[in-house]
């Protein structure tokens, strides 16, 4: 099962595209979105009613940072209006496919530019902690009006925990900036420029999640993101190879 997130921001506007049908064409026309947020504890999870057609879901208006969405019928929830639960629950396959199912994340600038990215929040990355390791310069634009980093985390508990975020400068083996971010919440990281050299990371401590990076320049969007590090090393030992380099960048923030 996958959630599905936006993005609301005073920069820029944002729609999530929700297809009724997997990537084989099967086609599920009673399936409905449903939106999930904590309060007091508990998931509160209400049904969406968000603006469709015959092939998708738009939703834009419902978009608040601390919302997740997903599809489901309303028997697999509850027959309730608003239902309350103590942790996200893996509703049901109909996103579970091969190549992965995707919705579509829009951004876009009144009277400007758009661009987008997928939407999808594995249920099975819910329930894991880690360290997300990015590069941060190559994604944003170093001559850009504003560059920013948005960082989406969804965790299986309804709770608002603190962490942190890092950027790292690995050459000189220190953090030059320590930013607060919230589980269950669309952070969003304003990135000074003099963040954007070669030598600085994002490291995020015991946080998983998914980095957004949005460069804004003459009403022009750039929407990057970025996979996780094992995939852009081919040999079978990739993941050693990370855990020793992620330990590298552990060791800076302990000491």
């Amino acid at each position: 099962m996958n959630f599905f997130f936006g993005i609301r921001s005073k920069f820029i506007n944002s729609e999530i595209k929700i297809p009724k049908f997997q990537n084989s064409g099967k086609f599920n026309q009673n399936i409905k979105v449903f939106e999930a947020f904590p309060l007091n504890n508990k998931w509160n999870i209400n049904k969406t009613d968000c603006d469709e057609n015959k092939d998708f879901y738009f939703i834009s208006n419902e978009i608040e940072n601390n919302k997740i969405f997903f599809l489901a019928h309303e028997h697999e929830v509850a027959q309730n209006k608003i239902k309350l639960f103590d942790e996200l629950k893996d509703f049901n396959n109909f996103t579970d496919t091969a190549p992965a199912f995707r919705a579509n994340l829009k951004l876009f600038l009144d009277n400007g530019g758009i661009s987008s990215y997928q939407s999808e929040y594995p249920f099975e990355m819910t329930k894991r902690r880690g360290n997300i390791l990015s590069p941060i310069s190559i994604l944003l634009n170093k001559n850009a009006e504003k560059n920013i980093i948005f960082f989406k985390n969804i965790f299986y508990k309804p709770i608002n925990e603190k962490t942190y975020l890092y950027f790292i400068n690995f050459q000189q083996k220190k953090i030059v900036k320590k930013v607060e971010i919230l589980s269950n919440y669309l952070n969003e990281i304003i990135v000074d420029k003099e963040f954007l050299n070669n030598d600085i990371y994002l490291f995020t401590e015991n946080c998983l999640g998914i980095p957004m990076y949005l460069s804004i320049k003459n009403f022009h969007l750039s929407f990057e993101h970025t996979h996780p590090p094992h995939h852009y090393i081919l040999s079978q030992n990739r993941y050693k190879k990370i855990n020793i380099l992620k330990n590298e960048f552990k060791k800076i923030f302990i000491n």
